[in-house]
């Protein structure tokens, strides 16, 4: 992909097979769009976004291949043609269903990471009360 804040162009190698191609530019425009901070079926509020930030290096490239991945897919079942599709997933059956449940993996993850921070904060206040600087 072109790698200027507005990105022109994808180039794709010609030699791959079609559903290779097809999944190539639908992760592109996919990391593109997250770069964006364009909401997904995984990342679609703003407390998610909010927790994304907050997490962990690890668990933010985590979620980050997960989320990419599952909005390739979702592009590629709108945008690619029927035998792209068919084809990719007859290639990696395992790689398409396996990301059935990336919405709910995300949430499961973010949820975490919310109640970590309300009890830090709620701690934290207990101790700034109990424990006032002189």
């Amino acid at each position: 992909m072109d790698w200027n804040p507005d990105p022109r162009f994808i180039a794709v190698n010609r030699d791959l097979p079609a559903h290779e191609q097809a999944l190539f530019k639908a992760r592109q425009i996919a990391t593109c769009a997250q770069r964006r901070r364009c909401n997904s079926l995984a990342l679609d509020r703003p407390w998610k976004w909010d927790m994304f930030d907050a997490a962990s290096v690890a668990l933010k490239q985590k979620i980050s291949r997960m989320d990419i991945e599952y909005r390739a897919h979702w592009l590629m079942l709108f945008w690619a043609t029927g035998d792209e599709f068919r084809a990719f997933v007859r290639a990696n059956p395992k790689r398409f269903w396996s990301h059935m449940f990336t919405s709910n993996v995300v949430w499961c993850y973010l949820s975490v990471l919310r109640v970590k921070s309300w009890f830090s904060n709620f701690f934290r206040k207990i101790a700034i009360v109990a424990f006032p600087s002189s």
